[in-house]
């Protein structure tokens, strides 16, 4: 994918919700870890509703959807962002940080082998790398070094995309993945936090990007942290619902008047620290 057609995909991979999902995700043991406070348990008929309609709405907005299976042996396997990372026809299969994480990798290798795709994985067991650590631009990647992914998975990234720089932004908990606090909102626009992390990420970006972009500033206070979340496709721009983010709802809206704009929640699976870019892989 070359930057002159950068944000159009005619495919994407959503993976179906275990049960373990409830009281075995990766989230619930990190924010025990930490000290954090722990949601109420999901409600997973109302999480599963939710990611029937994530996905009719990527059916909707003419994308040819695969459905993964769900694998109770893998709690967090609808989070197919992690997974992966595809650029045009090549895809490199990520290490994640959590070992059981990591069984997910096999699944997706065949679901990507079948679609045609050139499939690379990392091997180096030194190396972490999650793709919700990864925001590509087009031009470049930014690529958070967190609790999720290291500089030794940030190398192999670009090894195996070589046309593309990869700028490295250091990021500290609870920020744990890059799109937690920079994403795409439309070529050549960052949807960026109000929070110190976003603006450190912004002046990395600013001193050493290759390419010029603009912000978009929402933001990142209860409620509303996981507003820079959004996913932009085809001319599409998906985002938070108004009860979710109503002033970020209204600076989409002020910022991006042309654009077809699609307001959708996985509320539930962000008890469990998910946002809309962890359900798809897009291609």
């Amino acid at each position: 994918m070359s930057s002159s057609n950068f944000g159009t995909y005619k495919r994407a991979i959503v993976r179906q919700i275990p049960d373990s999902i409830r009281d075995h995700s990766e989230a619930l043991k990190d924010r025990e870890e930490q000290g954090l406070p722990i949601h109420d348990p999901i409600d997973l008929e109302k999480a599963r509703t939710e990611h029937a309609l994530y996905t009719q709405t990527l059916r909707d907005l003419g994308l040819d959807v695969t459905v993964v299976p769900a694998d109770e042996a893998t709690p967090d396997c609808p989070f197919v962002e992690d997974t992966c990372i595809v650029v045009g026809n090549k895809a490199l299969l990520t290490r994640p940080q959590g070992a059981v994480r990591r069984k997910e990798i096999d699944t997706m290798e065949k679901v990507l082998t079948d679609l045609g795709l050139d499939v690379h994985r990392i091997h180096d067991e030194e190396a972490q790398l999650e793709g919700g650590d990864v925001v590509f631009t087009g031009h470049e990647f930014f690529v958070g070094d967190s609790v999720c992914s290291n500089l030794e998975g940030h190398d192999i990234l670009a090894d195996t995309f070589p046309d593309y720089p990869v700028l490295s932004i250091p990021l500290d908990e609870p920020k744990f993945h890059l799109k937690g606090v920079v994403c795409m909102a439309a070529p050549g626009v960052l949807a960026i936090g109000e929070s110190e992390w976003g603006d450190r990420a912004w002046k990395r970006i600013q001193k050493h990007g290759e390419a010029t972009y603009e912000p978009l500033w929402l933001p990142d206070k209860v409620f509303e942290d996981h507003t820079c979340d959004v996913i932009y496709f085809n001319g599409n721009l998906v985002h938070c619902k108004k009860e979710e983010g109503a002033e970020s709802v209204k600076r989409f809206a002020d910022r991006f008047p042309d654009l077809n704009r699609v307001e959708l929640t996985i509320g539930e699976l962000m008890k469990v620290d998910a946002g809309l870019t962890c359900c798809s892989v897009l291609l």
